[in-house]
Parts: C-alpha cells; structure tokens; sequence
C-alpha cells in the first residue's frame, strides 16, 4: 500500500508538470479547466484531481493497517494464536 501511495505521489507530480506545461491556456484552477481549454489539459486536470484523492485514501490505509497490525501483537492476541495452534 506504501508504495502504490508512493507511485500516486509520483504520478500526481508527473500531472502536475504536464498542467504547468498547458497553464498558459488559462483555466479555472489547478484541476478545473475553462470551456476553450485543450484535451490534453483537460485530460490532465482530470486525472489530477482525480489522483489527489487517492492519496489521501492511500495514506489512511496505511495508517488502519499499521493499527491494526500493532493490535494483533498485543500479548493477549499472541498468546491466543499460540495456544490455538
């Protein structure tokens, strides 16, 4: 999961560079393009957006999964997964 996070990161910054490289069309913001914008911003500005909320998704999965993997080594849970086996 760190590391698709990782790749999102990454890939958003790609975007990002290729949304400056167009931001001399104009647009309404970083991920909102104008009517008379190209595709090729369009596409990007989409994806952008699209990107930048995966990120966040991605860091809270890590952070549930850390959780949880922490709980699972608590002594009481240890000692249950010993004794079962």
């Amino acid at each position: 999961m760190t590391v698709i996070g990782a790749l999102a990161t990454f890939y958003a910054g790609v975007l990002g560079r290729k949304v400056e490289k167009y931001s001399e069309e104009g647009a309404a913001g970083a991920t909102e393009p104008n009517p008379g914008t190209s595709k090729e911003l369009q596409s990007a500005q989409r994806q952008l957006k699209v990107v930048q909320w995966c990120i966040p998704v991605f860091s809270g999965a890590v952070i549930v999964m850390g959780a949880q993997h922490g709980e699972m080594q608590r002594t009481s849970n240890v000692l249950k997964g010993l004794l079962q086996s």
